[in-house]
């Protein structure tokens, strides 16, 4: 028997380093996982997932989609594994983790180019983000809708993301993001046909050019530059961006469709044939098509008609598979929809916040002037029984009353000022104790169930603090707003929370 019960203590405790052991891990890959995922793949190897509670599955598949997006992005083949943790979530997760699930599988569907899908994931994010202190989540969203809505023409939604993406990395203060934040800015005004405004923006990427470390960055700004003294009319200007290691590492072939225009008007129409064909492997579709109409006028050129129509005709092929397969004006529309629903909840929660305080204003004035009728029923009726005999003691009553009435208005306005200046984080340096007095008996009116459990749980509380009880349990302050208003230092703060505690009945 002692043998099975060590048996059992045995398991237990390695169950429990086990899942110790896994949490550690999953710390540990989350401080190294922006700089350096590897090292996070590392950490999360031999983890048994199968052996995983509910929480720490969606956990593991946040995080190994953040891994492989990070480390090899070209592999992801599905989106099983971030859609586990999109639901867990979804349904138990905090507004961070949720916010970062439905980031991450809008990534992998833009990986999987399902754009239409990782648009609504990305805006669920979004929705999500704008209510946490998280700077560098927005940062990415804002990038991923950019793109996403690049790629299914929607030059509007292009600038409005591109244009919240330099603000979010304005402040930042990262450098190398505000300078393709530019260039997308630049991007989203040319797809608007606003010209001057994407030279603009596109000469200040170029200022921060000096910021980006990685080929493809410096080329894509170098490339975009290029492009926009060739379409000036200024060659040589173009040509001097246009160098041997721009057209080697140009990434959407925009470089060589960019030499090609120059050799076309420079009547070398070999070479821009060439160029232009180059120009057609680039990912990108408005390069491609743009490449392709460009072929098609050169053949022209050159008098070969078959090769002009055959360019043409695969132009026109281009642009029918890209309508029949883009959605890109559906998705504007339900991305306009939805940020007006976001908007109405967003109103609707703050009309029911604002109703709520007003109903509560008014049952309160409601009670207090009840309170006041009854004691002056009562008073009445102590008047009315004492007769003629004892006019004098009546007036003399009267007097009391009028003056225990104009105490009581008086001391709950007063009270009720100095709670309206603490619910606006004003100090109270200047309230006198009578006025601190009136502050804490107005809150007993105001809270009268919370007053009672202050009473029973603490034995000969002080003014000041009853009123530190009201900015910390009612008010929710932290401490170095309470000792604004207090008008003291923060270590009396502490002090004074904990006297207080030491007065609380066992």
């Amino acid at each position: 028997m002692r043998k099975i019960i060590k048996v059992a203590i045995l398991c237990t405790l390695l169950v429990a380093c086990g899942k110790s052991g896994t949490s550690d891990r999953f710390s540990q890959a989350w401080e190294v996982i922006e700089q350096r995922p590897d090292s996070a793949r590392v950490l999360l190897a031999d983890i048994n997932v199968p052996t995983l509670l509910e929480v720490e599955r969606a956990e593991y598949g946040l995080l190994m989609t953040m891994v492989d997006i990070k480390t090899r992005h070209e592999q992801i083949t599905n989106d099983s594994m971030i859609t586990v943790s999109v639901m867990y979530y979804a349904q138990h997760g905090d507004k961070w983790h949720q916010a970062m699930a439905y980031h991450y599988r809008g990534v992998v569907k833009y990986a999987l180019k399902n754009v239409p899908e990782a648009i609504k994931d990305l805006k669920r994010a979004e929705t999500l983000a704008e209510t946490l202190d998280d700077e560098l989540l927005r940062n990415k969203i804002y990038e991923r809708l950019a793109y996403c809505n690049y790629w299914s023409s929607n030059p509007p939604l292009l600038l409005k993301y591109s244009q919240k993406l330099l603000e979010s990395s304005k402040k930042m203060n990262d450098s190398v993001m505000v300078a393709r934040s530019y260039l997308m800015v630049a991007s989203g005004f040319d797809a608007m046909g606003m010209k001057d405004s994407a030279n603009v923006n596109l000469l200040q990427s170029l200022d921060w050019i000096d910021a980006l470390d990685d080929s493809l960055g410096r080329n894509d700004i170098l490339d975009n530059v290029a492009m926009m003294y060739q379409e000036a009319g200024d060659v040589e200007k173009a040509e001097q961006y246009l160098t041997d290691w721009v057209l080697k590492h140009s990434s959407r072939g925009r470089a060589y469709a960019t030499l090609a225009c120059i050799r076309q008007k420079q009547g070398r129409y070999e070479e821009a044939v060439s160029c232009a064909k180059k120009s057609l492997e680039a990912n990108d579709h408005q390069v491609h098509k743009q490449s392709l109409d460009l072929l098609a006028e050169l053949y022209s050129q050159m008098g070969d008609s078959s090769q002009a129509y055959a360019m043409q005709r695969r132009s026109k092929e281009f642009t029918d598979s890209l309508v029949s397969a883009n959605k890109g004006s559906q998705m504007a529309d339900w991305q306009m929809k939805f940020d007006e629903m976001q908007r109405e909840k967003s109103f609707y929660r703050r009309f029911t916040i604002m109703g709520g305080v007003i109903l509560s204003f008014l049952l309160l004035l409601m009670v207090v002037v009840w309170w006041h009728r009854r004691r002056m029923r009562r008073l009445r009726f102590c008047l009315e029984q004492s007769g003629e005999a004892n006019m004098q003691e009546i007036s003399q009553l009267k007097e009391q009353i009028t003056q225990r009435r104009e105490r009581i208005s008086t001391k709950l306005l007063m009270g009720a000022k100095l709670f309206n200046r603490v619910k606006e984080k004003q100090p109270l340096a200047d309230a006198s104790a009578n006025d601190l007095q009136s502050l804490v008996d107005y809150f007993a009116q105001l809270r009268p169930k919370r007053w009672q459990e202050w009473e029973r749980l603490y034995a000969d509380l002080s003014t000041a603090q009853y009123i530190f009880l009201i900015l910390q349990d009612d008010l929710h302050y932290d401490d170095e707003t309470i000792a604004k208003i207090l008008d003291v230092k923060r270590s009396s703060v502490r002090s004074m929370r904990s006297r207080i505690k030491e007065k609380a009945s066992n």
